[in-house]
């Protein structure tokens, strides 16, 4: 990412948590339909957006009037229980990946209900 500005930041991850969220709705479609080849490249979107995210959360990117930004000022007040929880996902979408290559689908179940479950727990922590 290198050094962009706060807004850039801002405009940067806005869009990739709105392409996320309709990987993931793409992703519980397929896996529902047991189609896990197709599935694949959606889950190593997850892997690097987990690399990139903690990059496009400076510091005075909180969420403010201005900005339609979502982040709450938690994710500065717990920097180490911010860094955890994206730490978190990306060892879900590690494990997501490697599920949906076995094409065990009982395993790619249990792994994608726990993969999405980092998601709704940074959401209710970090998110206003």
């Amino acid at each position: 990412i290198g050094s962009v500005s706060v807004e850039e930041a801002i405009q940067k991850r806005i869009e990739m948590f709105k392409s996320s969220k309709a990987n993931i709705k793409k992703l519980r479609r397929l896996i529902r339909s047991g189609d896990t080849s197709e599935a694949v490249p959606l889950a190593d979107f997850h892997v690097a957006w987990s690399k990139e995210m903690p990059m496009l959360f400076p510091l005075g990117s909180e969420a403010s009037t201005s900005n339609r930004s979502d982040a709450s000022s938690d994710i500065w007040n717990n920097p180490i229980g911010f860094k955890n929880a994206v730490a978190k996902y990306k060892l879900k979408s590690r494990e997501l990946q490697k599920s949906l290559r076995s094409g065990v689908s009982v395993s790619i179940n249990e792994t994608f209900k726990s993969f999405a479950g980092t998601c709704k727990g940074c959401h209710k922590q970090f998110r206003n």
